[in-house]
């Protein structure tokens, strides 16, 4: 059952990985020098700068606005490494979630402050768990992670004059591996992975007891008799770290941070699943407002058109059949700590010799089953159809050979990032067969299933419903006893055709993409000088889609603008 290809949902994985990317686009530059009149002495707040949101800007700042004392910032450094004071601050530029600065001593050593966005997680447990989990991969993972020396995860100025969550941690040597990985040779790219894939290799080996994320155990009101995590087959127990709630972002993302739902610990993957498949629940029923998202364009007929009801729906089915869609393999039912963000400015690596030097951005991880990891790291840029179990090198292909200029250097390029991720999956089944074993578990209807289940609130119910009909399929070839969930052919064409328009609305979502080209608002931002540029491009666009499906019966060009994720 578990790798039958998907019937009813080619696209699925674009769709998700749309939804969840941890792509980053080129809004990065260097660290800036921070002007003396932003060093922020009078508690002003510190606001947004990368660039401008294409969709709710207001709201999306205001998410990134925090006010804090960088003097009181700069004394903590100091103080933390043993210096006499803060001689310079640079501004990084910003991430969507924190704010950094590297702080400069006067005896010569340099630190990174980070503070986090008021979108980054649960206030307190967030950063409580990032600094537990850094010193745990550093210690017991062997994994770069940065060495923390200060760090307060309160808000209230009588126990925090920063004014914000703060950490203070050391400053990776070595380039971001961003600056350099397009350049390197074939060969020098294995070098690299190959260290991620040792790394993920002895994650894999640590076999957590409780599913949730790292703490110290100081930290959390929490109190557990079991080991802490299971190695070889021999239980640790560590008094110093703790599983508590999880820090990962879909128990925060689209305003689910207000819901009082269960986010964990728990002591088995049966538990936490129907915990997902509640929190899902709750946030279709209490919040109002659906999340905008740009893995799809929404709306009514022949596009797909999202409603509450049809989310229940799927829930309800999940709520069913969640215990059977468990794989049954051991080895896909253990939970571990997992660095799910691995995109090339989160490595750092020597230029020369390309060790990796660190590993940076251990905000919201969390320790889950192995399958709902990001296994395949997104720095080898890979954004192709799955490569299956065929792992043996692919030619290149004639049809190419007969291209000319920039088509075929584009051609090439795809191969050769076919090439990477093949030769990455191979290392991965030869060096590390419980994680190739999951990695072909996501790629299966259960395995989707799961997926899609996390976040059904802000999109994916026509391909979870659409699966089910996969897995139904699977089911009867199977043929050990029937399958529990009953379909008419009524609610089967009602299924496939919902798919039928969210599959349109995906493609319609990437045609947008490639005619914006430059102008596209990766994760809805885009540069300032490109602002007013991608909106008319974007009123344009929306223009000639109505003027293509107007003609639609159920056609309703009121809704169609309620649902354009984009302002005007």
């Amino acid at each position: 059952m578990i790798n039958r290809p998907i019937k009813h949902v080619p696209r699925l994985a674009e769709v998700h990985s749309r939804l969840l990317s941890t792509r980053r686009n080129s809004l990065l530059a260097s660290a800036s020098r921070l002007p003396a009149i932003e060093r922020v002495r009078d508690g002003k707040a510190i606001k947004y700068t990368r660039g401008r949101f294409i969709f709710d800007e207001n709201e999306q700042m205001d998410k990134r606005r925090i006010r804090f004392d960088m003097d009181a910032l700069a004394s903590v450094a100091a103080d933390s490494t043993s210096a006499t004071k803060c001689v310079g601050i640079q501004r990084c530029p910003d991430g969507l979630y924190n704010k950094a600065f590297v702080l400069s001593m006067d005896n010569g050593k340099e630190v990174v402050a980070k503070l986090l966005n008021p979108n980054a997680g649960v206030p307190y447990y967030t950063t409580a768990s990032e600094v537990a989990t850094m010193e745990f991969a550093r210690k017991f993972l062997q994994t770069p992670a940065p060495r923390v020396y200060a760090w307060n995860a309160s808000t209230d100025t009588k126990n925090n004059p920063v004014g914000a969550e703060y950490i203070v941690m050391e400053k990776i040597p070595g380039v971001q591996l961003s600056e350099i990985w397009w350049n390197l040779k074939l060969k020098q790219k294995l070098k690299v992975f190959a260290q991620i894939a040792r790394y993920m290799r002895r994650w894999t080996s640590v076999n957590f007891s409780q599913i949730g994320s790292l703490y110290y155990t100081e930290n959390i009101p929490t109190a557990s008799n079991e080991p802490l995590y299971f190695e070889n087959g021999h239980a640790t127990f560590n008094p110093r770290f703790t599983v508590g709630p999880s820090t990962n972002r879909e128990w925060s993302d689209a305003g689910r941070n207000g819901l009082k739902c269960n986010s964990g610990p728990w002591r088995s993957v049966a538990n936490y699943r129907k915990a997902v498949g509640d929190r899902e629940m709750m946030a279709v029923k209490t919040i109002t407002r659906l999340p905008k998202q740009l893995a799809m364009l929404y709306g009514p007929n022949p596009l797909y058109q999202p409603s509450a009801e049809k989310k229940l729906e799927a829930l309800q089915y999940y709520s069913q059949i969640q215990d059977i869609l468990l794989p049954r393999e051991p080895s896909l039912n253990t939970v571990h700590l997992w660095h799910n963000d691995l995109h090339d400015e989160n490595i750092f690596v020597d230029p020369d010799s390309l060790e990796v030097q660190g590993i940076i951005d251990w905000q919201s991880t969390h320790i889950a089953p192995l399958a709902d990891h990001c296994l395949d790291p997104s720095f080898l840029g890979y954004e192709g159809p799955d490569v299956g179990d065929n792992l043996e090198k692919p030619e290149l292909p004639d049809a190419i050979k007969a291209l000319k200029g920039e088509e075929r250097e584009a051609a090439v390029a795809e191969y050769l990032d076919k090439v990477i991720m093949i030769g990455w999956r191979r290392l991965v089944r030869d060096k590390n067969p419980s994680q190739h074993q999951a990695i072909r578990f996501q790629q299966s209807a259960a395995g989707n299933l799961l997926h899609l289940s996390r976040r059904i609130f802000e999109a994916g119910e026509p391909h979870f419903l659409a699966l089910l009909l996969d897995l139904r399929d699977e089911w009867t070839n199977i043929g050990t006893s029937s399958f529990p969930l009953k379909f008419t052919d009524e609610e089967v064409d009602s299924i496939e055709a919902d798919v039928e328009r969210a599959e349109l609305g995906v493609r319609t979502m990437k045609l947008i993409e490639r005619r914006l080209g430059n102008l596209w608002p990766e994760k809805g931002v885009v540069e300032h000088e490109n602002y007013e540029a991608a909106k008319a491009a974007l009123r344009q666009v929306k223009s000639e889609i109505i003027d293509e499906f107007k003609t639609y019966p159920g056609w309703n060009s009121e809704v169609f603008e309620s649902l354009w994720p984009f302002d005007q």
